[in-house]
């Protein structure tokens, strides 16, 4: 794959270049951030959803579609539930 999916186009910066250990290292510091964008993102999509549903009264099912879920995900998305497991801090130190 040579460009990156659509949202994250302009990282593709981190790969452009004749290759040196400097870019090698910034993209090792991308990888490792990855469980930190997640974490941002599905915060960030709570965030959205909820204020959709709170401030203009979107219904969950009127969400689900665009999203390509469940209404019953969307509420738990608005709750801040993950369908995948997360470690506990316990389970990784």
């Amino acid at each position: 794959m040579d460009t990156p999916p659509e949202p994250f186009q302009e990282l593709a910066s981190l790969a452009s270049g004749d290759g040196s250990i400097e870019q090698a290292k910034a993209l090792t510091e991308a990888l490792n951030a990855i469980p930190d964008l997640q974490k941002w993102l599905r915060e960030q999509r709570q965030r959205v959803v909820r204020t959709l549903h709170e401030r203009d009264g979107m219904s969950y099912t009127d969400m689900a579609p665009h999203l390509g879920v469940k209404p019953e995900r969307v509420s738990g998305i608005a709750r801040g539930h993950s369908r995948s497991p997360r470690k506990k801090a316990a389970e990784e130190g």
